[in-house]
């Protein structure tokens, strides 16, 4: 990974981060700080479906959990942050095994292995549909043969453009189709506020309380508005994001010096641009979607949009009428845009995982070739199972989303543990406020979990 393996000595931060986060955040870097790499995973693909199918199909009933996991986030991946920057240079896989036991590293390890391929199969398969989408071609209508071609050559473009260094030149192109999208998603948003019941939807929605499942019109099928809760806080808490942060501080060489600077700077990536995100996101599911598409006449209804194509008519009111054909395409297009992206972080989190518990290097290096094929692995396989999974590649996200949630529980006790040790973060060990948010993370979590276990258990 040439383009991403160089440490810059004169900057705050890896060039790691410039090269592997999400688009839009790497357009304010330099102004918002290293706190971007985290938005890689949680400003993309899976961000987008869980939040627009959540407006779409609940109105604003799940925006509470959108917004209520900010502070959860900020104080969770700030406590990762100070483990790694004080610990010194170690893997927290490596902590996990040397300093609490070698089983249950591998306990941690071996799900993030398979429940993150589902993840980045979930990218694939969005960045599939989201491809046949451009053309106005539904993938549903395409043979396996060509979504399993397509799907295999964008895992190959996704290895080719991280490993050769090429990644780096399709940053401006990259950017703008993001932004694109997120204005538009803006604009749409802004022109929903202009209604009293948005508003009115908008305070409503800050009540903690999970809607009834939804009918999918015109068949047996439901939309579980648990399970949505489950993929939203499964986007926003996964555990491999949180073990994984102490990596790229380590890359980063930050000081003690530099906690409270780096507090500040993911207080403004998550608790404005991601909190902002999240609201417009859900109201521009509500305000283009959930309010327009009601079934009559025999047209869609709201609970039966799931693909690419369907979704993409959210932007349609941001767009000039003569131009609203546009609308599906470009959502299209900054969607396999956050897709591709958010692969390549997952790649880079699983394949730092991989080399730490089997003891090799896992820094980014010219001369890292293991490197370079466990990261391989990570692109690749995902894309060869996509097609063989039959579903909508938003659902996939989702799924995928509330799959990561399973470990989340487990891996903020071995947060807190770590954060709360002299030995490892010296005088800097968490306040009585900090552990009160990591507990109420904890708890979240642990009965997110739960009920979903009960729930499938009950189903089956």
């Amino acid at each position: 990974m040439s383009s991403t393996e160089q440490t810059t000595s004169d900057e705050s931060q890896p060039s790691v981060e410039a090269e592997s986060g999400n688009a839009f955040v790497r357009l304010i870097k330099n102004i918002i700080g290293p706190a971007a790499i985290m938005a890689a995973g949680m400003i993309g693909a899976g961000a987008v479906s869980t939040r627009l199918l959540a407006g779409t199909w609940f109105g604003f009933d799940l925006l509470w959990a959108a917004l209520y996991v900010i502070p959860m986030v900020i104080f969770t991946l700030d406590s990762c942050s100070r483990v790694g920057i004080l610990s010194g240079d170690r893997g927290m896989l490596d902590m996990i095994r040397t300093e609490i036991s070698p089983a249950l590293a591998w306990f941690m390890f071996l799900p993030q292995v398979l429940l993150n391929i589902i993840v980045n199969v979930g990218q694939i398969s969005v960045m599939s549909e989201a491809g046949f989408s451009v053309f106005g071609v539904e993938a549903a209508e395409v043979s396996m043969g060509p979504q399993l071609l397509l799907s295999v050559v964008l895992s190959i473009i996704v290895l080719v453009t991280a490993v050769s260094g090429s990644f780096k030149r399709l940053q401006g192109v990259m950017t703008g189709l993001l932004m694109l999208i997120l204005v538009c998603f803006i604009a749409v948003a802004v022109k929903g506020l202009f209604s009293a019941s948005t508003w009115l939807g908008l305070v409503g929605g800050l009540v903690p309380a999970v809607p009834a499942d939804l009918p999918v019109r015109g068949t047996q099928e439901f939309r579980g508005g648990f399970t949505q809760l489950m993929a939203i806080a499964g986007q926003a808490l996964p555990a491999a994001v949180f073990l994984s942060y102490g990596y790229f501080t380590s890359n980063a060489k930050y000081t003690s010096s530099q906690l409270k600077e780096n507090l500040k700077k993911t207080v403004i990536n998550f608790g404005l641009i991601w909190g902002l995100f999240s609201v417009v996101v859900v109201v521009c599911g509500v305000t283009a979607l959930h309010n327009v598409y009601q079934g009559e006449s025999g047209g869609l209804h709201y609970s039966q949009i799931a693909s690419v194509s369907q979704a993409g008519a959210t932007i349609a009111p941001a767009l000039p009428v003569s131009l609203s054909y546009m609308a599906t395409p470009i959502f299209s297009m900054g969607l396999l845009v956050a897709a591709f992206t958010t692969m390549v972080s997952v790649a880079l989190m699983m394949t730092y995982f991989t080399l730490d518990m089997l003891q090799k290097d896992w820094k980014l290096s010219d001369g890292n070739t293991l490197f370079r094929v466990i990261f391989g692995f990570y692109v690749i396989v995902p894309g060869i199972l996509a097609p063989f999974w039959s579903m909508p590649a938003l659902i996939k996200a989702i799924i995928g989303m509330a799959g990561n949630l399973l470990m989340a529980p487990l891996a903020l006790i071995i947060i807190m543990y770590f954060i709360n040790n002299k030995r490892y973060v010296g005088e800097h060990t968490a306040s009585p406020v900090r552990n009160l948010v990591l507990t109420a993370t904890f708890l979240f979590s642990l009965y997110v979990v739960v009920r979903g276990v009960v729930n499938l258990a009950t189903q089956v």
